[in-house]
């Protein structure tokens, strides 16, 4: 017998909600409150499902959904296969072992293994096509020896260089190992290129009638080394992040399907790695809501789960500390939340909404705000934000919530709650339009306690928020702005000028060499067909040194430094590699199950242990009931509007957590495209 249709009272209800918020919500136990600030406080249509990992399948387990395993647990057991080779203790010195890329995901690394009947420290060395370009590293003394092998060429029969050092660092004994590697990933082909520099000079010539006239010549500037041994270059529409020498060429690359903003480096020399294994659907683009910890083998450790989503950010609160991301309330608006993430649990700690921090002058549309970089003060206990469409730089108590202060043209906030909080300007600047990453230096630079240097790439672009006061230049620029706290002024000290970049792009300060990095992901008009540019600047002078081009867009690049005595160590068996909270199923009044069966091609599903990943295209599915012999579950994704007319055909898999779900064999129904359908498949919720 069929299960009773929603009652009533819930249909009343129903009418009722839609008339409030976009597609409404069923029942009354899933009224939402009218308050501006909703992502933690609103009572939503879902629960807020903490996610653990199931290894033992105890929990969940169907017969008609394919399963998989998550990646993390993938990798702890191809690490054991390493592990198990090198404790066979059939590899020696003069005859080690290599294994090339042995995770799947990164083909131009390696580990070598063998065995000593001494405890030696190695130092391991991948031989560049010049000296500046060996890639190196030292790692622990041991007898047993998991060499990671790093910066290997494409398609070329490398030579690796094992040393067995002494206490004193002195060279012992000194072998070479050949790696031959696969050709590049054809997606990788002419990604990028290292460009000539020229120098404009005035030369001149004597003329036959004895008169010297001034000749204008560009002559090709000496190389000089680079800063970086390896940068990386992750994002946008580069789909394998990679890194690359001083010359121009590739060294490593990752396979591992990233999201729109790839990746994110650590303190511990590993990485946060959007993953693009499932998303979020929003009132715009959809959000991955997966992000992995991994090193430059291809490791992943654990993954965390962020229920509304992941875009523009994620960085340490502190070295090794808790995770500050940037997410979206979709609540008629998205990336505008600054989250905290206990790193240990994955739990949210706080959630910052924009609308909390700004009046509602400027939110007049859906993403109103924009937020691309988020970094933490210790001192201060406060955040440097960079809110794209607001064109400006603001500074947030994290305690409070309250500006400290805002870098911006004085016009942007006039008028507005914010006008008091605008640094005053002292001599001349060229303001910022929707600029991307910004960033304190963390040093002191004009050694002057009372003042701060702020760094940002400015995309000098203005559609998204255009104003009247905007100054109609042609190039993007990194800037860096002198911020002294006490006095509440700003002074511009710094213009890196670059081609025209309009969105994504950042900037980068090695203080070593005292040099400035500009990273533009995203040209507009492409350069020579080319998408992106790279520039390295000497920071005193404001010289160009090193120049670079992509084929593709990116969202950014950084330094590759690399964790070598990490990578080395076996992985430590985890049982809590999954991490973090999903939007998850809400109980319902019994409903039916539809006759007619939708076909695979619109919905398919995948089991990952207690999360079912539902896969179709972009807003298509607005609700999804699990309908059981006694219970019934639904999971609402009608807050998050209708979506982009440009993402309709996005497919991507949704991730719904099941273990909140009461014990009962449930029958999976979906509304596509505004009806309703069985989907045939079931899942079974053990005791």
């Amino acid at each position: 017998m069929k299960k009773q249709v929603i009652s009533l009272v819930g249909g009343v209800l129903l009418l009722f909600s839609a008339a409030f918020y976009l597609g409404g919500c069923e029942t009354s136990a899933d009224t939402t409150e009218t308050n501006k600030s909703t992502y933690l406080t609103q009572k939503e249509t879902q629960t807020i499902e903490t996610v653990k990992s199931d290894k033992g399948d105890t929990l969940v387990a169907s017969t008609t959904i394919k399963q998989e395993k998550f990646f993390p647990l993938q990798c702890q057991e191809l690490d054991d296969v390493v592990q198990k080779e090198l404790n066979s203790g059939k590899f020696t010195w003069k005859k080690p072992k290599v294994m090339l890329n042995p995770y799947g995901d990164a083909p131009l690394s390696a580990y070598i293994l063998f065995n000593t009947d001494k405890a030696y420290q190695i130092r391991v060395t991948v031989k560049g096509k010049t000296a500046a370009t060996n890639v190196s590293g030292v790692l622990s003394k041991t007898k047993k020896h998991r060499i990671p092998v790093i910066g290997l060429y494409a398609g070329t029969n490398n030579k690796v260089v094992l040393e067995t050092l002494n206490a004193k660092g002195k060279t012992l004994k000194k072998k070479t190992v050949r790696i031959k590697t696969a050709k590049l990933d054809s997606r990788l082909k002419d990604a990028i290129r290292k460009e000539t520099i020229k120098v404009k000079t005035v030369k001149k010539v004597k003329q036959k009638n004895g008169k010297i006239k001034k000749k204008v010549v560009y002559k090709k500037q000496k190389s000089v080394h680079s800063a970086y041994g390896l940068t990386i270059i992750s994002g946008n529409s580069t789909k394998c992040p990679f890194a690359y020498d001083e010359d121009g060429n590739i060294r490593w690359y990752i396979t591992h399907a990233a999201g729109s903003y790839g990746f994110f480096p650590l303190s511990n020399k590993r990485f946060m790695y959007q993953s693009y294994d499932s998303l979020t659907p929003t009132e715009e683009k959809a959000q991955t809501t997966e992000m992995m910890e991994m090193d430059f083998m291809g490791r992943a450790y654990q993954t965390y789960f962020v229920r509304n989503g992941i875009h523009h950010e994620v960085i340490e609160k502190t070295p090794g500390g808790n995770l500050l991301v940037l997410s979206s309330s979709i609540n008629q608006h998205i990336e505008d939340v600054v989250v905290e993430i206990d790193r240990k649990t994955g739990r949210e700690i706080k959630a910052l909404d924009m609308q909390d921090v700004f009046d509602g002058t400027y939110v007049n549309k859906t993403d109103w705000a924009h937020l691309n970089t988020v970094s933490y003060d210790k001192e201060e206990n406060a955040v440097l934000l960079s809110p794209r469409n607001l064109h400006a730089a603001v500074k947030v108590d994290w305690k409070t919530n309250k500006i400290k202060w805002i870098i911006a043209h004085p016009d942007m906030f006039k008028g507005t709650k914010q006008e008091g909080n605008v640094l005053t300007p002292k001599g001349d600047i060229t303001w910022q339009f929707q600029p991307h990453s910004i960033y304190e230096i963390p040093y002191d630079l004009d050694n002057n306690p009372n003042t701060v240097h702020v760094m940002l790439f400015d995309n000098h672009w203005q559609t998204k928020r255009k104003v009247k006061f905007f100054d109609g230049l042609t190039k993007s620029n990194v800037l860096v702005y002198v911020v002294n706290e006490k006095k509440k002024t700003v002074r511009q000290v710094k213009v890196f000028p670059g081609v025209r970049s309009i969105i994504t792009s950042n900037c980068a300060y090695n203080k070593k060499k005292n040099r400035m990095f500009s990273f533009g992901g995203y040209l507009y008009p492409l350069v020579k067909g080319r998408k992106g540019m790279v520039y390295e600047f000497d920071y005193k002078t404001g010289k160009k040194l090193n120049q670079y081009s992509t084929k593709e867009y990116f969202y950014r690049g950084y330094e590759m430094k690399i964790g070598w005595k990490d990578m080395a160590k076996p992985m430590t068996k985890r049982t809590n590699y999954i991490k973090g909270a999903l939007q998850g199923p809400i109980a319902i009044e019994n409903s039916d199950i539809p006759e007619t069966v939708i076909a695979d091609d619109k919905v398919s599903f995948v089991r990952k242990e207690t999360l079912l990943y539902v896969n179709a295209n972009d807003h298509m599915i607005d609700r999804i009931r699990f309908v059981g012999k006694n219970n019934t579950y639904r999971m609402d994704y009608r807050s998050a509007g209708k979506g982009m007319e440009s993402k309709k055909n996005q497919r991507y898999s949704v991730a719904v957590p099941l273990s909140g779900m009461k014990p009962d064999t449930y029958e999976i129904v979906v509304r596509y495209d505004g009806t309703w359908y069985s989907t045939g498949k079931n899942v079974v919720r053990n005791n």
